[in-house]
């Protein structure tokens, strides 16, 4: 019992290895987020787990206490649904490393090597407002492929992460340029 006690969603805040080296031959081998998780992206994941802790338990219970029910079926299929997407809420993101990027959506995940990414460019576009599907006009990276196609990242001025924060958005996107293996 004389380890350090982990937390239980220690893996969404991972500490950097001590004992990695620090000379020439350090390999970034994990993906880090090119945005940290911004104060509207929290209080909505939490809120959402919050409720659906509480919504999941009402429904076990009541399942326990009653008979087979078709509400109940469906309560627990819903709040399954709501299950999923709660979590990739937590994923959701742009991610680098030394060997690619990846960005991570709701649904899917794209991953390039750095080989296949010509480059990095800010362009106004329309984005989601705040993560909802009501598209506005802001700033947005994109990643430009050596076979032409766009990807936009989850780096834009009206991102739930960077929202009101000109400052952290201008920040998310040098990071994300400073990533290219020509800008270093």
């Amino acid at each position: 019992m004389s380890e350090p006690r982990k937390p239980i969603f220690g893996f969404l805040w991972p500490k950097p290895d001590p004992d990695a080296p620090v000379d020439d031959a350090y390999q970034q081998v994990r993906r880090l987020r090119v945005t940290g998780r911004g104060p509207i992206r929290i209080v909505a994941l939490v809120l959402g787990t919050g409720l659906l802790v509480v919504t999941t338990g009402t429904l076990i219970l009541t399942a326990l206490a009653t008979s087979f029910a078709l509400p109940t079926v469906l309560g627990s299929a819903l709040s399954a649904s709501v299950l999923v997407l709660i979590l990739r809420g937590w994923v959701v993101g742009t991610y680098v490393n030394d060997e690619g990027i990846s960005i991570d959506t709701t649904w899917r995940r794209v991953v390039l090597p750095w080989g296949d990414v010509r480059g990095i460019e800010t362009a106004a576009s329309p984005c989601p407002f705040v993560g909802l599907p009501l598209p506005v006009r802001a700033e947005r990276a994109a990643v430009h492929t050596r076979d032409g196609r766009r990807l936009p990242t989850h780096v834009y001025a009206t991102s739930p992460d960077l929202w009101l924060r000109p400052e952290a958005f201008d920040m998310a996107r040098l990071r994300l340029e400073h990533w290219l293996p020509d800008s270093r």
